[in-house]
């Protein structure tokens, strides 16, 4: 008998409670791992306290539940009125960022903002924010989505410009996974595949030259070939990450044994998080934690599948999209499958912006699981 979509959308059914306690296992056993890799270093200078990272990740978590909490109680309605003030908003603060004298650099990336005493990157709102935009347009414009000027044009504008601002800040990894994100739900969404073939030609031109124009992502490039070769300098990233893993084993050194993080691998408690669980948790606990990441992804993908209308159908892939795309450039860039770039594990790196709108996602993603079937 079929299921009639509308007294579906009336109905208030349960959230997915599997989601919730998965994404807070993975998050405990991230708080667990940013301790073990970044206790021994945070005790020397600048720092003098060993619980440095413990403390602020704690705090992160908690101000990223509250916000979950927030997202699960507001109407879906209200995301959907507020989505294209909140891309204009989006827009002009990602615009206000290649201005503004007082943004910070780590890393080569210029999308750091620090206002009263807070630090934070606007460009992980685009996570929350460029879904609910292009969900709505594609929701509104379902009769010509297969249309260029109504249909392609404006979505792909919306998607351009907002990985253009990301990359004019010099961070092409975020861009990339924007682009990517941008690219499924136009898929799914029903633009024409003659224009997703443009599309994707396009940014395979962009990304390429991107590439081109800076020195050391050209590094990067050649030491990802043979990063042996480059193990002094751009390629000490990659073979200090393989290294860690491959002396992980199958049960791994211990938790809190290994010695990667003794000021060998960088980034160890932020995007190489998953090279100090591989060694310490070893296979297992890395396959673990993978698992729990695919996980994740399938009941965000259940609950687009699943959702009463197309805005929530799209809205719930677009987030449960950044969060499985960015899990696998991270992954892929530790494991040496990818080139080395600047983007966390979600849920599990340290980190203030990226753990609390992760978070605020999944509240999303539970707002819109209590109205489908389970």
């Amino acid at each position: 008998m079929a299921v009639n979509r509308r007294q579906i959308a009336r109905k208030h059914f349960q959230p997915d409670w599997w989601l919730l306690a998965s994404v807070l296992l993975l998050t405990a056993i991230g708080v667990i791992m940013v301790f073990s890799a970044s206790q021994y270093f945070a005790a020397y200078e600048p720092y003098n306290d060993a619980y440095k990272f413990l403390k602020d990740q704690l705090k992160n978590v908690a101000v990223g539940l509250a916000l979950l909490l927030i997202a699960f109680k507001v109407k879906i309605n209200a995301y959907k009125k507020l989505s294209y003030p909140a891309f204009l908003i989006l827009i002009g603060l990602l615009g206000f960022m290649l201005i503004y004298e007082g943004v910070e650099e780590i890393g080569g990336a210029e999308r750091w903002l620090i206002i009263g005493g807070f630090r934070f990157q606007p460009s992980e709102l685009a996570k929350i924010i460029l879904p609910m935009a292009l969900a709505r347009w594609m929701t509104a414009h379902q009769e010509e989505i297969g249309s260029f000027k109504t249909g392609f044009l404006p979505v792909c504008g919306a998607i351009a410009l907002t990985a253009g601002l990301i990359l004019a800040q010099k961070s092409l990894s975020v861009a990339v996974v924007v682009g990517a994100t941008g690219f499924v739900m136009m898929f799914c969404g029903g633009i024409r595949p003659k224009y997703l073939l443009s599309t994707m030609g396009l940014g395979i031109v962009g990304v390429v030259g991107a590439i081109a124009l800076e020195g050391y992502r050209m590094e990067r490039i050649y030491a990802w070939f043979d990063p042996w070769a480059y193990s002094g300098d751009e390629g000490w990233q990659t073979c200090q990450s393989l290294m860690a893993l491959g002396s992980g084993g199958l049960t791994g050194v211990g938790l809190g044994q290994g010695g990667s993080k003794w000021f060998y691998l960088p980034a160890r408690h932020t995007d190489y998080i998953f090279s100090i669980i591989g060694e310490e948790l070893g296979f297992l606990g890395a396959t673990f934690v993978v698992l729990l990441i695919a996980f994740i992804v399938w009941r965000g993908l259940m609950i687009a599948v699943k959702a009463p209308d197309m805005y929530t159908s799209l809205l719930a892939l677009g987030l449960i999209g950044f969060i499985g795309i960015q899990a696998l450039v991270n992954l892929g860039v530790v494991t040496g499958l990818l080139p080395v770039t600047g983007v966390t594990l979600p849920f599990v790196s340290y980190g203030g912006t990226s753990m609390v709108v992760s978070l605020c996602m999944v509240g999303i993603l539970l707002n819109i699981s209590c109205y489908t079937e389970k």
